[in-house]
C-alpha cells in the first residue's frame, strides 16, 4: 500500500475519534445541564421545606408505651379492635340492606346507628 493511502486511513480513524468525542461530550454537557436543573429544583424544595420545619413539627410530642404502661395501651388497643369491629359490622348490615333492596325493593330495612 502507498504511504499516501495510509495517511488517508489515519486521518479518518483520528477525524472519526474527535468526531465521536465530540458528540460524547454534548451528551454529557446535556446531562449535565439537566442535572443541575434537577439539583436547583431539588434545593428550592428543601428551601420550602426548611422554611415551614416549625410548623411540620407535631405540636404533642408522642407518648412511649413503655412509659405509659402495660394496661393503658391494652385498654386502648381493645378500644380500637372494639371500635372497628363495629365498623366492620355497620358495614356489613349495609351491604345487606342493598343486597335486600336488589332482591325485594318493596321491603325497606332499617340500618342501625
Amino acid at each position: 500500500m502507498a504511504w499516501w493511502a495510509w495517511l488517508i486511513i489515519w486521518t479518518v480513524l483520528v477525524l472519526g475519534l474527535f468526531g465521536m468525542l465530540a458528540l460524547v461530550g454534548l451528551r454529557l454537557w446535556r446531562k449535565s445541564r439537566a442535572t443541575l436543573a434537577a439539583l436547583e429544583e431539588l434545593t428550592e424544595k428543601v428551601a420550602r421545606l426548611a422554611e415551614n420545619v416549625e410548623q411540620l413539627q407535631p405540636e404533642q410530642p408522642t407518648e412511649r408505651a413503655i412509659l405509659t404502661g402495660y394496661a393503658e395501651i391494652a385498654r386502648r388497643h381493645d378500644i380500637r379492635r372494639d371500635r372497628r369491629s363495629e365498623y366492620r359490622e355497620d358495614r356489613r348490615a349495609a351491604r345487606l340492606a342493598r343486597g335486600k333492596l336488589l332482591i325485594r325493593p318493596d321491603t325497606v330495612p332499617t340500618l342501625r346507628k
